[in-house]
């Protein structure tokens, strides 16, 4: 459940990399601040994303789409073709749909977790960053930013974001696991500050599904 939770806390993170155009150099400073700030403007959001894994040992790849909702503070839900994960910040519910089985355990977060509120607010802190370049694609030039956590116990080994160099906005985050798991995320559409309803945070088990509480 906590790898689960780090790794939605992942994708959850990257798609508020949306910032003011700059006329001044690029740097790791400039980009952590903005990140920062444009955080802070923003109450919830809505997120269309389409996602591939590819297995580091056996690789075995798959592809998924789906959508994020997530709401201040530490509230998400994360719906895919096969799982639901929902959190109000207190509680966590995993749905999967082949199973028909809920887990519901407490929510938990540490330094190690890339959650918006430890991403945005402590990156300078938690993580070694660097400038990796640009890249053409045919969106446009990409702003490439690499990510590494300075505590070697963490699950992900990097992190890498591609920025749209024309209006700051985020299309890709790839992950990098211990697992040499490589998960990558593409962020197809995104609303922002929608007043998202607080009673989206919870999860009501389907009739007839399995429920294995952890708390």
């Amino acid at each position: 459940m906590k790898i689960k939770l780090m790794m939605v806390g992942a994708f959850i993170c990257m798609v508020f990399l949306e910032t003011a155009a700059q006329e001044k150099e690029l740097t790791v400073k400039m980009v952590t601040e903005q990140l920062h700030h444009r955080y802070e403007m923003i109450d919830d959001a809505v997120v269309q994303f389409e996602q591939h894994v590819k297995f580091g040992f056996s690789n075995i790849e798959q592809n998924f789409s789906g959508i994020l909702k997530m709401k201040k503070p530490k509230h998400y839900r994360i719906e895919s073709e096969h799982q639901t994960i929902v959190t109000d910040g207190m509680t966590v519910w995993a749905y999967s749909s082949a199973n028909n089985q809920v887990i519901v355990d407490k929510y938990k977060e540490n330094s190690n977790s890339i959650s918006p509120e430890q991403f945005m607010l402590n990156l300078p802190a938690n993580y070694y960053a660097s400038l990796l370049g640009t890249e053409k694609q045919a969106a446009g030039n990409m702003v490439l930013l690499k990510l590494i956590p300075k505590d070697d116990r963490s699950f992900v080994k990097s992190v890498k974001i591609s920025v749209e160099e024309s209006g700051w906005l985020l299309r890709k985050i790839e992950i990098m696991d211990v697992n040499e798991t490589e998960t990558t995320y593409t962020v197809k559409d995104i609303k922002l500050n929608t007043n998202i309803k607080d009673k989206i945070f919870t999860f009501e088990a389907p009739e007839g599904a399995e429920v294995v509480d952890l708390r």
